[in-house]
């Protein structure tokens, strides 16, 4: 989805990375993830096993934390933010 199209984005993901492991077996599970969901949209991620599908879901919930990248919801930025403090209408 194209950011400059979607006016109240509701989920937004700028530059999102994703790396476990350490620094001599480090695995790149999400590279440059770009993801723009307006309010009221209807998305869905497809991909082969292991493509990151998950690990993306987990870290919109807070369940995991990115390497790099920002998260946005509601205009907010949880990046750093827990599940449990990610309601946007507390």
């Amino acid at each position: 989805v194209d950011s400059a199209s979607v006016d109240d984005p509701q989920i937004e993901l700028i530059g999102v990375r994703k790396e476990f492991g350490d620094s001599r077996h480090k695995v790149v599970a999400v590279e440059g993830a770009d993801l723009t969901v307006g309010d009221g949209e209807l998305f869905a991620i497809l991909g082969p096993s292991g493509s990151g599908k998950t690990t993306v879901l987990r870290m919109i919930a807070g369940f995991e934390q990115p390497t790099a990248g920002t998260i946005h919801l509601g205009g907010v930025d949880v990046t750093a933010l827990p599940a449990r403090r990610r309601d946007p209408r507390a």
